[in-house]
């Protein structure tokens, strides 16, 4: 399926007030609407996945364990994620079960059915584990035994990953506000409000917390800092202009998780390019507007690699822009976010391979058919393993062996 049919299939309606059954049930016509402006069978020929050809392979993959537990989320655009903490991976479903896992050896170590349509998440801390959901709840459960904690009600349906920091929660719904809760008890310590654009990309980007900062973006191409300890704005700048138009051209959501770092806060949005914004003035320092994206950015000490709406795979320089590499061999391949593990990336894809590529270069190093089923979710890497799960929850656990050749 072509990446303009993905993304009009998850265009959500979103309006400005924050009564949560409003808000779902015109989504849910807008996106009725669309579905019968397809061709009956859904399939775009225009752009079709790129065959996968062969490659020399660099490094080699090993599954360790598999286990399937959960649900998954199936074909909802959903920001479910993996999380890992002291030897356990926590992992949940749309259907409301959540698990802790022994990293090792993929055994249960708890399980709770929590009854909750969970549509964000899963975040680490404060001895919890955090998730938000589409009844516009945030909830928190111990990480000894998964027993609920505290839950507390925000102002819409949450489908961002809600982050923790210095004590405190970090929660953006889907109605545009930000809600800091005290991570201990649920309380509510502060909350900003920004109107959204009525046609929207389903989902929202996370908020990052960086020195004491509240980084997130927005539908209409806003990029917003926010004070951490009492929500006082520190500045507003637009990384992206609507053109154009169409409804469809004039998207700029920055739904892709800003990227933090020293100097510079990275934004990518959905027709507006990859931007650097100084992070002390809110000034764009550099744009790539060729790069537009909707997936999370990762970077290393001198380079931001984005995976764009075709499934290119870029790295770029940190400072200016300068474009290092472009991988587009797997193009249309409705590729994950990328993940690093040591001097390699990592990505899924819709027919389940896990590739493999250079971080210093682009050029595949490696893949491997972990499942007949979709990879949606990014990889998670953690103690030398590498998490990897399919739209239908099955879980699995690889390791990485580095050919020999590839060393000489």
């Amino acid at each position: 399926m072509s990446q303009l049919i993905l993304v009009l299939l998850t265009v959500l309606l979103t309006g400005c007030a924050g009564m949560v059954e409003t808000t779902k049930s015109a989504g849910k016509s807008l996106e009725a609407s669309i579905i019968e402006m397809m061709s009956s069978d859904g399939e775009d020929e225009s752009s079709p996945p790129r065959a996968l050809e062969d490659i020399v392979e660099q490094v080699f993959l090993t599954p360790v364990w598999q286990q399937k537990v959960t649900e998954g989320k199936g074909s909802d655009f959903l920001k479910l994620e993996m999380v890992v903490s002291d030897g356990k991976l926590f992992v949940a479903d749309k259907k409301g079960h959540v698990f802790a896992l022994d990293q090792q050896t993929g055994e249960a170590l708890w399980e709770v059915q929590t009854e909750l349509p969970i549509s964000g998440g899963l975040e680490v801390g404060f001895e919890h584990v955090f998730f938000g959901t589409t009844d516009a709840e945030v909830v928190a459960l111990k990480l000894i035994d998964g027993e609920t904690a505290w839950t507390t009600q925000v102002s819409s349906e949450v489908l961002s990953t809600p982050r923790f920091s210095d004590g405190f929660l970090v929660v953006r719904s889907v109605d545009g506000s930000v809600s800091t809760l005290e991570a201990s008890d649920g309380a509510e310590r502060w909350s900003y409000v920004r109107d959204v654009p009525a046609l929207s990309l389903r989902g929202t980007s996370s908020p990052i917390i960086k020195s004491g900062g509240v980084i997130s973006g927005y539908a209409n191409g806003k990029l917003v800092v926010i004070r951490l300890k009492d929500g006082l704005q520190i500045w507003e700048t637009s990384v992206a202009v609507p053109r154009g138009r169409g409804a469809l051209s004039r998207m700029v959501d920055v739904d892709s998780d800003p990227l933090a770092g020293e100097r510079f806060i990275y934004a990518a949005t959905f027709n507006g390019g990859v931007v650097a914004v100084d992070v002390r003035s809110g000034e764009i320092v550099w744009r790539r507007s060729e790069m537009s994206s909707y997936k999370k950015m990762i970077a290393d000490w001198v380079s931001i690699f984005v995976v764009d709406v075709n499934n290119h795979v870029w790295s770029v320089d940190q400072d200016d822009g300068s474009v290092n590499w472009l991988q587009d061999r797997l193009e249309n391949r409705q590729l994950t976010s990328v993940t690093q593990m040591g001097e390699f990336l990592l990505t899924g894809d819709f027919e389940g391979y896990l590739h493999v590529l250079n971080a210093s270069d682009g050029s595949l190093a490696g893949r491997f058919k972990v499942s007949d089923e979709a990879i949606s979710s990014a990889p998670v890497v953690d103690d030398e393993l590498i998490y990897v799960q399919d739209i239908d929850g099955e879980i699995t656990a690889l390791r990485m062996v580095i050919s020999s050749n590839s060393e000489e």
